[in-house]
């Protein structure tokens, strides 16, 4: 009788035990399935939100300009326009070429104007092309229009990706940068202005939220104001888009990278002015970047020497070449502060 009383103990339990196993395995399955439709609806939201805003088309400006029928036909207009220009510059302005700042092939920059006064005030120019394309050779194109005003151009260059990451960038054009300061302060010149487009402008903003190359660089103080034009401020989107097959930006460096997360309250001390500048027909998320990264600033350092304006008839590529015509906003902009400030 005890015998038989102990074998249906052992059998309730070895039942107990299969019970409790299908339950915890279908719990198991059940969360699964839960975490599993958790994922793919945030992938689903994620795609949806990345779907209507059309992230490819936003970051392509050349799709916006309203002067030609198709992207391409803009952009060969505007590599021939510019390599025309900065042809001609090199061939009628005394100058100084591929000047080494650093180890690499792409470090290297381009002084024009060299017969000018050794006190003349001075632009460093930051081409754009999304860290990628593009060249130090065919931006020297302000400098013609620059150097009848008696102002020098700087031209930088920097290596591109994919041979080179973009906080390798970064990096690079804070030593030329600080090449540009030395060079500024050996000279005795009366002032320092940087412009940057597109890209160009993302490597101009990191420089000026850097407060550990404002404090420890010789001649920084000749800085006088730097031109922001048609620049991108906060790369969390492009990461998402073509843009990064050659920058390979990972996705957690996307914040450290934007200037968009920078502090300037190191600028708040100085007398800098900034420009901050994009085309009517630039995308809406280009216009929308420059107006969020002028709040930034001025909520931020309280800036009062601070401008936000967007270009009427403009796109993303005219708003520079202009800069090789004698009469364009940008030089006037450029003399009209030099006259203020430094005559």
């Amino acid at each position: 009788m005890k015998c038989a009383m102990f074998r249906v103990k052992v059998l309730c339990v070895k039942i107990l035990k299969v019970i409790r196993s299908r339950v915890c395995v279908s719990k198991f399955k059940e969360q699964e399935k839960k975490q599993q439709s958790k994922e793919q609806g945030t992938e689903s939201k994620m795609s949806m939100i990345l779907d209507a805003i059309d992230l490819e088309r936003e970051y392509s400006p050349s799709r916006w300009s309203l002067r030609f029928p198709t992207p391409t036909e803009v952009l060969h207009n505007h590599v021939q326009h510019v390599t025309a220009a900065s042809d001609e510059a090199t061939n009628n302005i005394p100058h100084k070429l591929e000047i080494e700042y650093g180890s690499t092939p792409g470090q290297k920059l381009d002084i024009l104007g060299t017969d000018l006064p050794d006190d003349a005030p001075v632009l460093v120019y930051i081409h754009g092309g999304y860290w990628q394309e593009l060249s130090r050779e065919i931006s020297r194109y302000p400098a013609h229009p620059l150097y009848k005003a008696r102002v020098k151009t700087i031209v930088l260059g920097y290596d591109l990706c994919p041979s080179a990451t973009l906080a390798e960038i970064v990096s690079q054009i804070r030593s030329a940068a600080r090449f540009v300061f030395e060079y500024a302060e050996k000279m005795g010149s009366k002032g320092v202005y940087f412009a940057g487009h597109s890209a160009g402008a993302h490597l101009v903003a990191k420089l000026l939220g850097s407060a550990d190359f404002f404090e420890n660089t010789p001649g920084v103080h000749r800085l006088q104001g730097a031109f922001l034009v048609s620049g991108v401020y906060d790369l969390r989107e492009i990461v998402h888009t073509s843009v990064n097959d050659a920058v390979q930006l990972p996705n957690e460096w996307a914040v450290p990278l934007s200037p968009q997360f920078d502090d300037y309250t190191h600028l708040q001390g100085r007398r800098v002015r900034l420009y901050i500048l994009a085309g009517q027909h630039d995308s809406p998320t280009f216009k929308k970047q420059s107006r969020e990264f002028y709040e930034i600033l001025h909520n931020t350092c309280l800036m009062q020497n601070m401008y936000l304006e967007i270009k009427d008839g403009l796109d993303h590529f005219d708003i520079v070449e202009c800069f090789s015509n004698d009469d364009n906003y940008l030089k006037n902009l450029l003399v009209h502060d030099i006259r203020k400030h430094l005559s």
